[in-house]
């Protein structure tokens, strides 16, 4: 709980890093598009989404920034509930059924079919995730590799900052990230 705490308080000083802003932003995405229960009943991990509990799993293992994560993954979730549950499940059918060989559907439903990438939502989210996810974090790693430094400096120097800095709450933030 201390470290979540930790992460949070990071994020909210400015002391994350590039990566670490960018990685929490892939598996935000990753963990909001992809669904966390278990699509075809019986096929689950723990009667949840295998390829969600592995994002999740390397989500922490890379040390991305659980905020930033947890921010990315309801906004993607929303955003997959509003627009790309349709979208995913006729890629989803348009792969498994066309695209993709017989003997591979066959290989993800006989291997890994907690991965959930069987069904047509499975794969159409898994697809949509990985390629949203891809795309964002090279987007803000590029960015934030240039721009965090000075937005950093920039803050620091504010006046916003400084009263910021004189509140009990805030000083109790700095010990917890030192």
């Amino acid at each position: 709980m201390l470290g979540i705490l930790r992460q949070f308080a990071r994020a909210l000083t400015g002391k994350v890093d590039p990566l670490e802003f960018a990685l929490g932003i892939l598996f935000g995405i990753l963990l909001g598009i992809i669904p966390m229960h278990e699509i075809d009943a019986g096929s689950g991990f723990l009667g949840l989404n295998g390829l969600w509990l592995l994002s999740i799993t390397f989500c922490l293992v890379l040390k991305a920034s659980i905020p930033i994560a947890f921010l990315f993954a309801g906004f993607s979730k929303l955003m997959a509930i509003l627009f790309l549950d349709a979208a995913a499940v006729s890629l989803g059918e348009s792969l498994l059924d066309g695209a993709l060989s017989e003997s591979m559907v066959i290989g993800f439903s006989n291997s890994v079919p907690s991965w959930q990438l069987h069904t047509y939502w499975g794969m159409g989210t898994a697809v949509i995730g990985l390629f949203l996810a891809a795309v964002m974090f090279l987007l803000s790693f590029l960015t934030m590799r240039k721009k965090l430094p000075v937005w950093r400096d920039r803050f620091g120097a504010s006046k916003f900052a400084q009263v910021l800095g004189g509140f009990f709450l805030f000083r109790i933030i700095g010990r917890l990230i030192a």
